[in-house]
């Protein structure tokens, strides 16, 4: 049939011609899926909102020739008030980022689809630390890329990590290293013991269900941890 209707969410845009668009969506049953949205520049567009980042939504897509394209969008959420913060925002687009380098053309993609727009969901409405979200997400981000990290034995000489015991996050070994192993001209960035008890609960239970205080995220070491196994730079951090 030339008419599909998905749930999808915009990763990214780029204007062509003078009032369209190219889109790539997120879809839970056919991954990345470039559209064309035909006149959503102009300001009375149906489409307007529909091509904007970020939204999530119902879209009607017609297969012609060449690229599919968006005939309709019931807006579900446009997660308004990333817009309205600098710092949430940035986090955002770093979680677009990665949801693009991971989506395939015409794979499943439904659990990368709930965990990017449960995702957004907090950052733009909850109250919780938005550097202490985007780190949740690289984290599930990472396992379900199949790089889960070992976060409760050094991950070069297997022994258990004590509680209260610091470490360093190494990409290349794919987890933590302890202060034995630990070289200093490494790629791992260190994380003390509060951070790494944090990230073993929020891998284990969800963010949601976390009850560890946390001073500051691990947001560096778990983007660089991620940014090294997909061969990707993500988006700058606020400030940096």
């Amino acid at each position: 049939m030339p008419y599909l209707s998905t749930q999808a969410i915009v990763l990214r845009h780029a204007d062509y011609l003078e009032h369209d668009r190219v889109l790539t969506l997120l879809t839970p049953s056919r991954g990345r899926v470039e559209v064309t949205a035909r006149g959503c520049r102009k300001p009375k567009s149906p489409l307007l909102a529909a091509s904007e980042l970020f939204c999530l939504g119902e879209y009607v897509l017609y297969k012609g020739k060449g690229h599919e394209i968006v005939t309709s969008c019931q807006v579900q959420d446009s997660f308004y008030p990333l817009r309205e913060d600098y710092d949430k925002l940035s986090y955002a687009a770093i979680m677009l980022s990665a949801a693009q380098t991971a989506a395939q053309p015409e794979e499943p993609a439904e659990h990368l689809m709930i965990l990017l727009t449960r995702s957004l969901g907090r950052l733009a409405y909850g109250a919780q630390d938005a550097a202490q979200v985007t780190t949740a997400y690289l984290l599930h981000y990472a396992v379900l890329m199949g790089f889960k990290p070992r976060l409760n034995h050094c991950a070069a000489c297997q022994r258990t990590l004590l509680e209260g015991e610091d470490a360093w996050l190494d990409p290349l070994i794919g987890g933590l290293i302890c202060r034995v192993c630990h070289q200093a001209n490494s790629a791992a960035m260190y994380l003390d013991a509060q951070s790494i008890a944090w990230l073993r609960q929020v891998l284990k239970l969800g963010i949601d269900k976390t009850e560890l205080a946390l001073a500051q995220a691990p947001l560096k070491a778990m983007k660089h941890f991620v940014e090294t196994l997909i061969d990707r730079r993500l988006p700058r951090l606020p400030g940096n």
